[in-house]
């Protein structure tokens, strides 16, 4: 994937032509008032009860909401147009304008314009218990929730969360914006939210494009849980760009996606570039964990695949983390950019089944390009069956240099090679050991630049690979996994029944059989597995779930 800046762009410069102000007298003391909206209302009437509602979101949008301020839509009912809060309204973080429904279900607002919910140039906002539906046709740079900022460098917006929003019908479902590093959103929090059937994405997050020279982002701090985002297919129409994600998160210093769950997106996007499940760009510090991407799909040739760190993106994890079934990689690392940013990237204790399901260009887990100090240790991955063109459980592409990989479980049933490294790279850019390589219907080999080899001594002998301290390292076995290890059938994150089949089972040769990972953590770092449970530094059980 390359960065989508140029479609971000287009997007802050509609909602700059937006910022409009406006405010009214209102009664009530001021950060202690209630305002109501119904179908049955009358714009003219004060709005502060459910007798008096306003009967427009053009009237509530000219009211100057201050800081504790509610603003409650019917719930039930269905109002057309646009909420719009700017910087004459809310502001202070730690007393937000709510905005929410009132009564039975929640309100749903029908935008064939720009946005359902605009907040522009301000924080100390809670959206919510809202559903908000575009055209469906899309209307160009539209958004269900739009949050975005145009102020100068150095003036952050805090306290802004959307919580237990449905948006559908947009181009992007939920949206945050900033024009320039530094004056984006700082301590977002999206939670509960469900975004599908929009055009280019259910989540994105964008900012300006990153300086190699000296990297700055617009937003901090941001928190996504518990976000499902499906049936966003793509763009056909745009040729140039890639379309079709659940989660985009861009130009952030500081985020964490967790619990979040994306599903059947992309598939139909124009561009040579494709879409991924969840994935990150432009950004540092990003911890991706405890979610689910599955049958996600690409147009093109590119990606399609259920995680992925992308260019810029420095010092981030993927970890605990279930991906089946998708076009492309279960985990991507990769840059296309020439610069030294991409570096410090950690994959760990995340499962692979079904992945890179439609060209060998990728593995189930991939590193590509210049990237740099990348830790991928305790995964387990699984390949399925492949009659044509078959992929490889890890691919080591051209580019990449400190990368570590330790402690994991590749098996191919039935598909390519347990492991593909594009060049012939030697210990100084990459070092296998205490792997587990499991061939399943398929002849074992390896494939390392020029040659293949097809038993794990030759390729120690040939390539220093799979030894440590001059012992050879690594386990060809039968490890012993009950399964069901393909054809998964998830829908949620943390699934203790799929997890049980990923357990080494009695007699395994992954059982103990860990190499140190201190070397991969930071200092006085603990380790624990996808259940929360400690993790020894030296002998763990290989792969993604340690035994009970």
């Amino acid at each position: 994937m390359a960065g989508p800046r140029a479609r971000w762009a287009a997007a802050a410069t509609l909602v700059a032509a937006l910022v409009v102000s406006s405010c009214s007298a209102l009664g009530g003391t001021p950060g202690d008032r209630t305002f109501y909206v119904s179908p049955t209302g009358d714009d003219a009437a004060r709005g502060t009860s459910e007798g008096s509602a306003w009967r427009t979101l053009d009237r509530a949008s000219s009211a100057r909401l201050v800081p504790g301020d509610r603003l409650l839509l019917e719930g039930g009912a269905t109002f057309v147009g646009r909420l719009r809060i700017d910087p004459e309204d809310a502001g202070d973080p730690a007393r937000p304008v709510v905005v929410g429904s009132y009564g039975e279900g929640r309100a749903r607002i029908e935008s064939d314009g720009d946005s359902a919910v605009l907040v522009v140039d301000t924080g100390g906002v809670r959206i919510g218990d809202l559903v908000v539906a575009g055209p469906g046709s899309a209307v160009a740079g539209s958004a269900g929730v739009r949050l975005y900022s145009g102020l100068p460098t150095g003036r952050m917006l805090d306290g802004v969360t959307v919580e237990r929003v449905d948006a559908s019908g947009f181009v992007n479902g939920v949206e945050i914006g900033a024009a320039h590093t530094g004056a984006g959103f700082r301590g977002t929090v999206v939670d509960d939210v469900v975004t599908h059937d929009n055009r280019d994405s259910g989540l994105a997050v964008y900012g300006p494009e990153l300086d190699p020279a000296a990297p700055a982002y617009a937003h901090e701090g941001l928190t996504v849980t518990r976000v499902t985002a499906f049936g966003n297919h793509g763009d056909p129409a745009n040729t140039r760009h890639n379309t079709g994600s659940g989660i985009v998160v861009g130009s952030v210093r500081g985020a964490t996606v967790s619990g979040s769950v994306a599903h059947d997106n992309g598939g139909a996007g124009g561009s040579g570039e494709g879409p991924v499940g969840i994935w990150a760009y432009d950004s540092d510090l990003v911890v991706i964990e405890h979610s689910l991407s599955y049958r996600n799909r690409t147009a093109s040739k590119a990606d399609g695949g259920g995680f992925g760190l992308d260019q810029n993106t420095s010092n981030s994890v993927m970890q605990y983390n279930l991906s089946y079934d998708n076009h492309g990689p279960g985990y991507l690392v990769y840059t296309g950019q020439d610069n030294a940013v991409h570096r410090g990237s950690v994959v760990r204790f995340n499962i692979s089944s079904g992945d890179a399901r439609r060209w060998s260009i990728y593995g189930a887990i991939t590193v590509l390009g210049r990237t740099d100090d990348v830790r991928i240790h305790h995964n387990t991955v699984v390949m399925a069956p492949q009659t044509s063109d078959p992929s490889s459980a890890l691919r080591l592409g051209p580019g990449i240099s400190g990368i570590a990989v330790r402690d994991n479980v590749f098996v191919s049933r039935g598909a390519g090679p347990l492991v593909v490294a594009e060049q012939d790279i030697g210990r100084a850019t990459a070092v296998l050991a205490g792997n587990a390589y499991v061939a399943d219907g398929v002849p074992w080999s390896v494939r390392w630049g020029g040659a293949v080899f097809g038993t794990a001594g030759a390729w120690r002998a040939g390539t220093g690979q799979e030894t440590e301290g001059g012992e050879p390292t690594g386990v060809v076995g039968d490890p012993l996994l009950s399964g069901p290890l393909l054809g998964l059938t998830a829908t949620a994150v943390d699934d203790p029944a799929v997890d049980a089949g990923f357990v080494p089972g009695p007699g395994s040769p992954l059982l103990g059989a860990g190499l140190d990972v201190a070397a991969l953590l930071a200092p006085q770092t603990s380790l624990v597995d996808r259940t929360g449970a400690p993790v020894p530094l030296t002998g763990s059980d290989i792969g993604a779930m340690q035994r009970r």
